[in-house]
Formats: structure tokens, sequence, C-alpha cells
């Protein structure tokens, strides 16, 4: 899992920081075969503005108008943010009850 994920995360950073490019392009910028790319773009494409074009002059990029403050997390990036919401749940400060809710609407399906 984590593979494809970080891959698809770097597709999408890729993507914002790029605007359009092609499949031969992100294919090449990942190391991954074309096909790889192709199923990877079939997947984002449920959750995020990816748009293809065929042709001369076509190619692949994500929807000017989407934003993610220019950044997505990476697997590591998701794994700290749990280490320290499970740190703070833990405690009986201020906020260790949201940090429990939070901990559970975010990650009760991956345990």
């Amino acid at each position: 899992m984590s593979r494809k994920y970080d891959r698809q995360i770097d597709l999408l950073n890729f993507l914002m920081h790029s605007g359009r490019t092609t499949i031969l392009n992100l294919s090449s910028e990942l190391g991954v075969c074309v096909h790889t790319i192709k199923r990877d773009i079939a997947d984002l494409q449920y959750h995020f503005p990816i748009f293809t074009y065929a042709g001369r002059g076509g190619g692949v990029e994500l929807n000017a108008c989407f934003s993610c403050n220019g950044y997505l997390l990476t697997h590591e990036n998701v794994m700290l943010i749990k280490r320290a919401l499970e740190r703070l749940a833990a405690t009986e400060e201020v906020g260790s009850s949201e940090a429990r809710s939070l901990l559970y609407k975010i990650f009760h399906t991956q345990n």
C-alpha cells in the first residue's frame, strides 16, 4: 500500500506544480511504466479532478481550480501526525478528548 500511495501522492504533487504534462513524462519522472501511470490516474480520478486529453497537444492535468495549499501528505507525514495525536490522546491535557475523536475518525478503518 505504501509504495502505491506514495507514488500517487508524488503524481498529484507533480501535476500540481507542473501543469499539463504527458503520461510518458510522468512515467519517466516517477520511474514506472506507462501502464502503471494510466492505472494510477484512473484510480485518482475518482477523488481528484484529473483530466486527460488525447491527441496532439494532449496530456494530463489537474484542474486549475483544485488547491491543496500546494502540498499533499506522504505516508510518513500521516504516520507522524497519527503518533502526535496518540500522544496527546493519552494525556489529560486540553484537547485530548478531541485528539481521541479525531484519531477514531481518521484511522479507525486502518487498525
